[in-house]
């Protein structure tokens, strides 16, 4: 996997589209972007954009586990 990516979800945050180049879409607005393999920014609400049970964490291909979005910032 490359180590420079966006994984972009819908209005429903659902649909996943993984993408190496910023992507504009009328359906995807929302997005995670990584930057080696680590989550670095996001854009839009939290709630559609975490992919744990509770809502809060997205996953560290980098670190293996899940880390929390509380200080990821929005883009």
């Amino acid at each position: 996997m490359d180590k420079d990516f966006r994984i972009y979800v819908d209005r429903g945050g659902n649909m996943p589209q993984l993408r190496y180049k910023k992507w504009r879409s009328a359906t995807h607005p929302y997005y995670i972007r990584y930057s080696g393999d680590h989550p670095v920014a996001i854009k839009g609400p939290v709630e559609l954009l975490a992919e744990d049970i509770t809502k809060t964490k997205v996953f560290s291909y980098a670190q293996h586990e899940y880390v929390s979005m509380a200080n990821i910032p929005q883009e």
